[in-house]
């Protein structure tokens, strides 16, 4: 039988329909992009194209050439521009302003056939490392509201370049998905003294059903009311509001626990797309005792539907702790 499933951070509900029939041929488990005739911009020998580097990892060679291991680049066709100014203008019922904002890209390996399923967890948390500093950078320009950091893997994820790369963008306001995550954070503080994620960790390990992956500094597990099969949230052990601020062991156990997830995600689902997304509390917000960051990551195994768009309610066949069973390997 179906049921409603309120998300205990941000209090929005999704329909867990568990008994209806699932097979992974349901699922669409597109891995890349179309490859195509051109030369990709982002593979080693390119960097001219790609653009100048922000940040890079390299071995002694000079920048914006060949020798890196990874590189931090401005978006080609950003979708905000830091240059961008002016005020809101309304215009009636209509309100616009220009684009402001920071948009980047991370080109996460010279390998132009590497991906996260593949990348040892010393490579994911130099990854990782990028955004943690990037995030930073960004925080000094005083317009910035927020951070995040995304990746898209393969086609049906929104990935139009198959070359493994994830994406920073800066904005002047709070995503509304943080926003309501902050506000849920805050009520739960405010009533019980508390960090909802540290809570959270506390109770699913106690349970274990939801458990995916657990290191000494990090958890993975299937959030309560998933808003899609097989979603995975990354939360440290450590308590800790801003990712730009989290120390080096803290990223080296957030890449651990994320190479276990991909490791199930591989064997059991056969190298899903996906998109994942770092929420870390937003810049100069007042919420470092109630928030706490961590890593969404959400295969795109299903279609979305009328009833998804229409409603704005998730629909998702997979209750949580089938969903743990399953990347953990277990019958069931």
């Amino acid at each position: 039988m179906s049921e409603w499933r309120a998300d205990p951070v941000t209090g929005q509900w999704v329909i867990v329909a568990g008994d209806a029939p699932v097979r992974l041929r349901d699922f669409d488990l597109d891995e890349h992009p179309p490859e195509t005739d051109l030369p990709c911009p982002l593979c080693e020998g390119h960097e001219q194209v790609a653009g100048h580097e922000i940040l890079a990892v390299r071995a002694n060679t000079p920048a914006n050439g060949p020798g890196w291991q990874l590189r931090v680049v401005p978006n080609r066709v950003p979708v905000l521009r830091v240059e961008a100014g002016g005020d809101p203008v309304r215009d009636g019922l209509f309100e616009h302003q220009p684009g402001l904002g920071a948009h980047e890209v991370v080109v996460e390996s010279p390998r132009h056939n590497a991906s996260w399923y593949t990348m040892p967890a010393a490579d994911l948390g130099t990854v990782l490392l990028s955004w943690r500093d990037r995030i930073a950078d960004l925080r000094r320009d005083g317009r910035m509201k927020a951070a995040l950091a995304f990746k898209n893997h393969g086609a049906k994820a929104g990935a139009r370049l198959a070359h493994p790369h994830s994406q920073i963008v800066a904005m002047p306001r709070v995503p509304p998905r943080i926003d309501d995550e902050v506000r849920g954070a805050e009520r739960h503080h405010a009533a019980t003294g508390r960090c909802v994620f540290c809570d959270l960790v506390a109770q699913e390990l106690a349970a274990g059903t939801r458990v995916v992956v657990a290191t000494p500094t990090c958890v993975a597990l299937a959030p309560y009311a998933s808003r899609a099969p097989f979603e995975v949230w990354l939360v440290p052990r450590h308590h800790a509001a801003r990712f730009e601020t989290a120390p080096a062991d803290d990223i080296t156990g957030l890449a651990m626990a994320l190479r276990g997830v991909l490791d199930q995600m591989d064997a059991q689902l056969g190298r899903p797309a996906f998109n994942a997304v770092l929420h870390s509390a937003p810049y100069g917000s007042a919420v470092d005792a109630a928030f706490h960051w961590h890593l969404e990551l959400v295969p795109r195994v299903l279609r979305a539907t009328g009833f998804d768009i229409g409603t704005g309610t998730a629909i998702n066949p997979v209750p949580a702790e089938k969903a743990a069973r399953v990347l953990r390997g277990a019958a069931g």
